[in-house]
């Protein structure tokens, strides 16, 4: 029997299906529904949920979800490992357990900007401060809220083996038949079955952890690392937070609809409830953030109290270092004003200009401008008043011009922000004073003073040059302000001192001061969007790139006065005559 397929276009055909199957996995992520396992019961906190899939944000974006429904005992996290669902809403405190036991699960996305666990007590049973809890019964759930409470506690002085934590019944109901006398309960629930049952909010004893900086980070959107592998899943899980982000705006401008859209799920529920239930979620959500951005800060701080409250800080923190990533957020596009930098490089660039060795370095810059400033009031006599205000010039004046140029965050200016800029212009008035009367005229003419005076103004420049681009990158500015706002910061301070004292600026005349600023920050945007290519769980490529940077204007400067080297001017030809 002759072949059904000729022999010269069996060769074709097992090649092109040998081309297709890296596809194939693809193909089948994207037909297959995405599930996602919720934290508890259909309710109002899961509203973007529904009505996003209600109004076709989801199917808009070509992505079907199917919602699996928590309950008490239902472990998000576990929903993950065992593979029933690819997506789990879950707290941060469960995803660091997971993470203890082994268990790679990744933190995506941030629905709750802000922790809605709160501790309530009852004022009729005694308890009307922290000190009246020792020897007492507080209810928790063991979802990771008792970490919360350990955490407070401390905080106040009291050990956690004072108190006796019980595990607590659903919707407060041990509380409201006096079980205990204190329970965790969220803003959005517990605390409004309470309120509903006719006890009035000043009966209550009430601590809201958010407030207090004592809550980690709920409700977030957690997936296994391994689905991140799959770029299918990974369009997929873009796409689950476009149709959010739709959703939960749709749900704020509209929040009876939004009710009655989750009705349909939770309609077993009351309304009047479920609706209370939303208005405080609204609340737990800062609309000034971008959607679903998982802040670091918060991120490292929820790692920190998590680690306190089971006693493992230094387990959890390590543990947890590699438990997030903006891949997916950053892939779905969701920032509302995109930026040079990603938030994770930004958010390592601050922590690294937000240590004690490099204000030591901006404090030194700072003493040495203000020094300049204090000896040119020597040359000319001038008074105390005329002294502070000419040291005061080079020291913080074009920090300032800077802010008030660049406004939002930066207004009201660093220098009324921040008072020890001020102290340490008044503390170099002081000491220059005290120096004036021992020091002998020709100090200031010797070799070893000029020496001096250069290196404290070469760690100025370079100081100051990292932190003027580190101001114009925040503020999300175009990357052509970042070389203006670092030569500003460095030279705008002693271009006033000029003007102010009759002098035209010397770095107008050839000297190469401003130009190398605006180089190092050059190198150092290079350097940081090299990095921002890498997802990294360490501070540690934006410190290099720091150092390369603040090296480079260091080194440069150096040269510059080592070799006489001046900057391009502008000249015109003479005209010889006759011509």
């Amino acid at each position: 029997m002759p072949p059904l397929i000729p022999a010269k276009f069996r060769y074709t055909l097992t090649l092109l299906t040998l081309l297709s199957l890296p596809w194939a996995p693809a193909a089948l992520a994207e037909d297959s529904p995405l599930r996602v396992q919720l934290m508890w019961y259909h309710q109002t906190q899961f509203a973007g949920f529904y009505v996003a899939d209600a109004l076709g944000y989801f199917e808009r974006e070509g992505l079907s979800v199917e919602f699996i429904p928590g309950g008490h005992g239902i472990d998000p996290m576990q929903s993950l490992i065992d593979e029933s669902a690819e997506v789990a809403v879950g707290w941060m405190s469960d995803a660091m357990l997971a993470r203890l036991d082994g268990h790679d699960v990744v933190n995506f996305a941030q629905i709750l900007h802000r922790p809605g666990t709160m501790l309530v007590c009852r004022r009729d049973a005694g308890i009307t401060g922290v000190g009246d809890l020792p020897g007492r019964q507080i209810g928790v759930w063991n979802l990771g809220d008792q970490h919360s409470v350990a955490w407070w506690l401390q905080s106040n002085g009291i050990d956690a083996d004072q108190v006796e934590m019980v595990e607590q019944v659903p919707d407060a109901g041990d509380f409201l038949d006096r079980s205990v006398d204190c329970i965790t309960a969220m803003s959005y629930n517990e605390y409004q079955t309470i309120l509903e049952s006719g006890i009035r909010h000043s009966e209550l004893f009430i601590v809201r952890f958010s407030e207090i900086d004592h809550g980690f980070l709920e409700d977030g959107l957690y997936t296994l690392s391994g689905q991140l592998d799959d770029p299918a899943r990974r369009q997929q899980l873009a796409a689950l937070l476009r149709g959010l982000r739709a959703g939960w705006q749709y749900a704020a401008e509209h929040p009876e609809e939004a009710l009655a859209i989750t009705m349909r799920h939770a309609y077993d529920r009351d309304p009047g409830h479920m609706r209370r239930m939303l208005n405080a979620m609204f609340r737990l959500r800062d609309e000034q953030q971008p959607f679903g951005l998982l802040d670091l800060a918060e991120f490292e701080r929820s790692l920190s109290i998590i680690g306190a409250g089971i006693g493992k800080i230094e387990k959890v923190e390590e543990t947890g270092r590699h438990g997030w990533t903006h891949r997916i957020w950053r892939q779905a596009d969701l920032a509302e004003t995109p930026g040079m930098l990603s938030p994770a490089t930004k958010h390592y660039y601050q922590s690294v200009t937000g240590t004690t060795l490099f204000f030591t370095l901006l404090m030194i810059g700072t003493a040495f401008f203000a020094y300049a400033g204090f000896m040119r009031a020597q040359q000319r006599n001038y008074d105390l008043w005329g002294a502070f205000v000419l040291a005061l010039l080079p020291a913080v004046g074009g920090g300032t011009i800077r802010d008030l140029l660049i406004g939002g965050d930066r207004h009201p200016p660093f220098i009324i922000q921040e008072p020890a800029y001020l102290y340490n212009v008044l503390g170099v008035m002081l000491v220059g004073t005290l120096i004036s009367r021992v020091q002998w005229p020709e100090a200031i003419r010797s070799r070893y003073f000029a020496r001096t005076q250069l290196l404290f103004d070469t760690l100025g420049l370079a100081t100051f040059a990292i932190i003027g681009a580190q101001i114009a990158l925040m503020a999300e500015l175009a990357w052509y302000w970042v070389p203006i706002s670092a030569a500003l910061t460095c030279s705008g301070g002693g271009m006033l001192l000029d003007v102010v004292t009759g002098r035209e600026p010397v770095t107008f005349q050839g000297e190469a001061y401003e130009e190398i600023a605006s180089a190092g920050s050059l190198v150092l945007l290079g350097c940081l969007l090299l990095v921002d290519h890498f997802e990294w769980y360490s501070p540690w490529p934006v410190a290099l790139s720091i150092a390369v940077a603040w090296g480079f204007v260091f080194l440069t400067r150096l040269a510059v006065v080592r070799y006489g080297w001046k900057s391009w001017r502008l000249e015109f030809r003479r005209r010889e005559p006759g011509t």
